[in-house]
């Protein structure tokens, strides 16, 4: 008798255990908010990673975006030409003395309405003197006739142009005003400040490419130094820059 409920017994156990299988097989997956609360783990599965955060948005260029620069620094940190030109006069002969009607040099010329009125120095004169090197253009109104209109005409088109003017309007009332062949203006340099005052203007157009400019003033016997003339073409933003003077190209 014992030995047959024993026997008994061990078969329901068997179909009981088979029949919790069974169960396990067909039953879906708890879900994992469930799985969690009861304490469950599974290999290689579980509760999914949270999504990664979105990559930053790449700034959009803007090709008609025009940008004017009083800082240097400022203007050829946003510079995107791979080669930039630096004329600093460097090539040319300094006579210290107003005698040329036409300067010439790496990639662009200098004229002037009522020449002579241009000039190479290798010293300071009146306030004006060399930020780059030991050479720069001197420009004089020496015949009292106004407006005097400087014009440089590049080789080939550019879209970025950026100066240093010294000792610009320290007498009198009437800013330096830039113009170009694109239909740009704007206030290059301020009248009205001390003797041997320093001012950088920069211009980036990414609409349009320009050839001359002009740089026009009213202030009658003004004599102003201008140096460190940066200018290249780049229609394409995020490109490296490296600078290139008198035919040399230095990295960056």
């Amino acid at each position: 008798m014992q030995s047959f409920c024993r026997y008994r017994c061990f078969r329901w156990l068997v179909i009981v255990w088979m029949c919790a299988g069974a169960v396990a097989m067909i039953s879906p997956p708890l879900p994992a908010v469930e799985r969690g609360i009861l304490g469950l783990t599974e290999t290689g599965g579980g509760v999914p990673p949270p999504p990664l955060p979105p990559q930053p948005a790449v700034k959009n260029f803007d090709p008609k975006e025009t940008v004017m620069f009083t800082v240097k620094e400022a203007f050829l940190d946003a510079v995107t030409c791979r080669t930039i030109s630096l004329e600093s006069f460097e090539s040319l002969s300094a006579t210290n003395q107003i005698n040329a009607s036409t300067l010439t040099a790496a990639g662009l010329t200098v004229t002037t309405n009522n020449p002579p009125s241009l000039g190479i120095w290798n010293q300071r004169y009146q306030g004006a003197f060399a930020t780059d090197g030991t050479q720069w253009m001197g420009i004089e109104e020496n015949r009292l006739i106004v407006p005097q209109v400087i014009t440089l005409t590049f080789d080939i088109p550019i879209n970025h142009f950026g100066f240093y003017t010294t000792d610009y309007g320290d007498f009198g009332n009437g800013n330096l005003i830039f113009n170009n062949d694109a239909g740009d203006e704007a206030t290059a340099a301020s009248s009205g400040l001390p003797s041997g005052n320093r001012q950088f203007f920069g211009i980036i157009n990414s609409a349009a490419a320009f050839r001359t400019v002009t740089l026009t003033h009213s202030l009658a016997g003004e004599f102003f130094g201008i140096d460190e003339v940066y200018f290249c073409w780049d229609g394409r933003p995020d490109t490296p820059l490296r600078r290139q003077t008198s035919g040399r190209v230095i990295p960056d």
